[in-house]
């Protein structure tokens, strides 16, 4: 694992701080670069400060308001103070994300602002912008030259207008309600996916076309139902194989696999080992 972290104050405890002296504080900035097969980071009592997450390259699975996502490149997700942080990935794939911890009596008015105080999900796509002003943080946080914390914090509160911009310029191609209702078929996969699960029936959930849902689904979340319900299976599949001890027959049938050949085909495919060999790494 590659990584890079800033700090404004020291952070040993991973916990953050709440500093309301300033209207905007960057308490810390940097990077994460996950090359391990499997790596989650779980912050049960989650920190004191906020946490805002740019995934630039890559899958990754974050758990928000009880609800898991797969994630695709170009998402951004919040966590605000003292929710339960869990994140990461499950897939042998490099990916690559930035983040910033921040705190200040002005946090709550400013996300508010940009629109983005009640969600914890949204996808702005793939934006050099967005990365060259985590960068520019990383730099002023790094140096500590004289107006860090103002320069910081400003480019923080920059960060916020542009992907505020970026989610509106995307959802003006989709109704509020359009998707809301992908989200909710989304939900539907999460609880029901060792079921029998077509793309109409989560069109039918959606009240949309088959053809309008799939639009749909892949501008929100970059990939296709049936490639996001086969991921979600798989990523259930890996989390059997690791913590029981049932056969591959066994948990492919529970993930909701009814052809072991094609489970088989599909896990070697995403992760670039058969389950026999990913089973045999646990034992």
């Amino acid at each position: 694992m590659k990584f890079s972290s800033m700090y404004r104050v020291p952070d040993e405890d991973d916990n953050g701080c709440v500093d309301l002296s300033s209207y905007l504080l960057v308490n810390s900035v940097g990077f994460y670069a996950f090359e391990a097969f499997y790596k989650m980071s779980h912050r049960k009592g989650g920190r004191k400060d906020f946490y805002l997450v740019y995934n630039s390259s890559g899958p990754m699975t974050v758990r928000s308001k009880g609800q898991d996502y797969i994630l695709q490149p170009g998402s951004v997700f919040l966590y605000h103070p003292h929710e339960e942080q869990y994140f990461g990935h499950y897939e042998e794939q490099k990916f690559h994300c930035y983040w910033v911890h921040f705190t200040g009596r002005g946090v709550a008015e400013l996300l508010q602002n940009a629109n983005l105080f009640e969600e914890r999900i949204f996808y702005i796509g793939i934006h050099l912008e967005v990365a060259n002003l985590f960068e520019n943080m990383m730099n002023e946080v790094r140096d500590k030259k004289a107006g860090f914390e103002l320069a910081s914090a400003s480019l923080l509160s920059y960060l916020c207008s542009m992907i505020s911009r970026l989610i509106h310029q995307r959802t003006d191609m989709y109704s509020d309600k359009n998707r809301k209702e992908i989200y909710e078929s989304i939900k539907y996969i999460h609880e029901h996916y060792a079921k029998d699960i077509y793309v109409k029936n989560l069109a039918d959930i959606a009240h949309l076309s088959t053809d309008r849902y799939t639009t749909l689904f892949k501008r929100i979340t970059d990939t296709t139902p049936l490639q996001y319900l086969n991921r979600f299976r798989l990523q259930k599949a890996c989390d059997l194989m690791k913590h029981t001890r049932l056969n591959i027959q066994q948990i492919s049938s529970l993930v909701g696999f009814e052809d072991q050949l094609y489970f088989s085909r599909m896990f070697k495919k995403t992760y670039n080992m058969s389950p026999s060999e990913y089973l045999a790494s646990f034992n």
